[in-house]
């Protein structure tokens, strides 16, 4: 009997213990509380973007083609290579030729290529990129090289954004006079710095200008413009 009447006594007092315990937290009041805010604050860029290496765009360090455009804007043309198709003998038959590569600013040969960044704030709009030549390869004497054609094949689009959501490029053959889209994304896509470059499996570059024998070229310099509209209506718009 002893021992229950012990046994009982502490667990007793042990009970005790734990209400008074319970007692002392349930007491304890908020004397006073203050809130604080904090901010963050988004603009669109206004600077230009510097062109990107086509072959391996994510590296920041790689130089790519230069000048640029020097567009600015959250929506811009970054960079636009010249084509370049060299010095050739008047053809006896019908002839494509290849645009010479292009080259970064340290010299090294990269393929011909177009850049477009969007950095517009929100979700990805969407945009298209279009080109035009303007008239047919003339000469200064108003010599025209009727019948050729100037042709961006082996398009391939890198960028310097891990994305799902990139965009589309195409394969074209230009009409003088005629607008074309070559590079476009839809609604939700297309945030990012896009180069698309034409190019083969080695990057060589693959614009090329068809000429036929019955242009009949002088013995001249021809040349034509091209002009390249960034809209930002979304592709399948």
């Amino acid at each position: 009997m002893m021992k229950k009447s012990a046994l009982l006594t502490v667990t007793a007092m042990s009970g005790l213990l734990l209400s008074g315990f319970a007692t002392n937290v349930s007491a304890e009041t908020v004397a006073s509380t203050a809130k604080s805010d904090a901010t963050a604050t988004f603009t669109d860029a206004i600077d230009p973007t510097n062109p990107i290496d086509p072959t391996d765009p994510t590296d920041p360090e790689n130089p790519g083609g230069g000048p640029g455009t020097g567009n600015s804007g959250p929506l811009s043309i970054d960079y636009v290579s010249n084509l370049e198709f060299g010095e050739h003998d008047v053809p006896t038959k019908d002839e494509v030729y290849t645009a010479q590569d292009d080259q970064d600013t340290d010299g090294n040969a990269i393929p011909n290529y177009v850049q477009v960044t969007d950095q517009r704030a929100g979700t990805p709009k969407g945009w298209t990129l279009s080109v035009m030549q303007e008239a047919q390869f003339a000469s200064a004497n108003d010599t025209a090289l009727d019948g050729a054609q100037l042709s961006f094949s082996g398009t391939a689009i890198t960028s310097n954004e891990t994305t799902d959501s990139p965009a589309s490029v195409h394969d074209v053959t230009l009409t003088p006079g005629n607008s074309t889209t070559i590079m476009d994304a839809a609604t939700g896509n297309g945030f990012g710095t896009w180069a698309d470059k034409w190019s083969d499996s080695n990057d060589k570059s693959t614009a090329t200008l068809a000429v036929p024998v019955a242009a009949h070229p002088e013995a001249e310099d021809y040349k034509t413009n091209l002009t390249w509209t960034l809209t930002d209506t979304p592709a399948n718009a």
